[in-house]
């Protein structure tokens, strides 16, 4: 299917989440690396406040300036034909925005409304992924009203069930922020109150002993692509905080990690996608995992419906390792978008998973269920 040239994107950035900074980051990227004679970017930031600006404001918030007017409620461009919602966190990639535009009856990349809720809520993800037979780490919800009327039995529970160290996580943001790893019983309830700062609810995982943490990136299309992992390495061995990831500039992105064996490397690619498609995601993803060094065993650790593409991210950098430049990454989500309008194919119903991608002799629902 030939698209029209130039496209009229409309391009969204910003928001009203923690991860509005990011967002920007994300946009002057993608921006840059639109190919001018196929695209005509039209501009939409979004403020902190979730007011939709116009091009001239928009811009300047794009470039780390003021905008001059508080914005409007959502609407798009004149004459938009595609869309590009390069939002993080909760009001972009959480499925709010995607039923909107799925109103809106206009193409649009990544996942669907139903796509980026289930992918971005870590506890419902969770719950699916372990019914399709993905390992996932076990973990504990709280809700902040049984905390405030039960604290005891609640710090009980968690040092029971989980131990320590442990990570206590806000079930709906990205970026590890709000994210805490609590050392001691000491430091659970802190690290509660920062998780319930962004939501009502939060879960506790074990942490894995001498872990290891991988990325894929999956580009969807009639065969989607699926890089080989890509490693996470910090270089004080500290874990992979909002921090390390944006602002001390420790972490050292591993295209080609050592020591792996092919038939891991090969079980981590047929999860990642896997869960792609339980999840009925589309269009893009970025899957991580973490793997245990003294054990061997490996866990799907979340979906990001909308990964980074910053200069640093490393879902771009694995596709750039894959043999596809940025502006064809570009294209190809394009085009999915305009040639599914934002549906996924049948090609993309969950299949059964074969015993050759379990982590270890044991059933994945088994190992989910313990801490590593």
């Amino acid at each position: 299917m030939s698209l029209p040239a130039p496209l009229r994107l409309a391009v969204l950035f910003g928001g009203f989440s923690a991860e509005h900074e990011i967002s920007l980051r994300s946009a002057r990227e993608v921006i840059a690396n639109l190919d001018e004679a196929k695209y005509e970017p039209l501009m939409v930031g979004i403020t902190r406040d979730g007011g939709w600006l116009g091009e001239e404001d928009s811009l300047r918030l794009l470039h780390g300036e003021n905008p001059k007017e508080e914005g409007i409620n959502p609407f798009l461009p004149e004459g938009t034909e595609c869309v590009f919602p390069i939002l993080h966190g909760p009001g972009g990639e959480d499925g709010k925005l995607q039923s909107w535009l799925e109103l809106q009856g206009l193409p649009f990349i990544g996942s669907g409304s139903v796509g980026c809720a289930l992918a971005m809520d870590k506890i419902i993800s969770k719950i699916i992924l372990r019914h399709a037979g993905l390992p996932v780490l076990s973990w504990t919800e709280v809700d902040a009203r049984e905390l405030k009327n039960d604290v005891i039995n609640i710090k009980e529970k968690i040092a029971s069930l989980r131990g320590f160290p442990c990570f206590v996580k806000p079930t709906s943001e990205g970026s590890s922020i709000g994210i805490t790893r609590a050392e001691t019983a000491a430091e659970l309830l802190p690290a509660l109150e920062e998780a319930f700062r962004y939501g009502p609810r939060c879960l506790v995982e074990p942490a894995v002993h001498e872990p290891r943490e991988f990325e894929i990136a999956i580009l969807d299309g009639a065969e989607p692509i699926v890089s080989c992992p890509g490693e996470i390495c910090l270089k004080d061995g500290t874990w992979y905080s909002y921090e390390e990831k944006y602002e001390k500039d420790s972490a050292e992105l591993v295209l080609e990690p050592e020591g792996l064996h092919p038939n891991l490397i090969a079980s981590l690619r047929a999860n990642a996608l896997s869960a792609f498609r339980s999840l009925r995601m589309a269009g893009m993803a970025r899957v991580d995992f973490l793997y245990s060094s003294c054990s061997g065993r490996f866990w799907l650790n979340e979906v990001n419906a909308i990964p980074g593409f910053t200069s640093i991210s490393m879902y771009p950098r694995l596709l750039i390792e894959a043999g596809i430049a940025f502006p064809e990454i570009l294209d190809r989500l394009v085009s999915f978008a305009v040639e599914n309008d934002a549906v996924a194919p049948e090609s993309l119903v969950a299949s059964p998973r074969s015993d050759t991608n379990r982590c270890s002799s044991e059933s994945l629902d088994e190992a989910s269920n313990r801490a590593p």
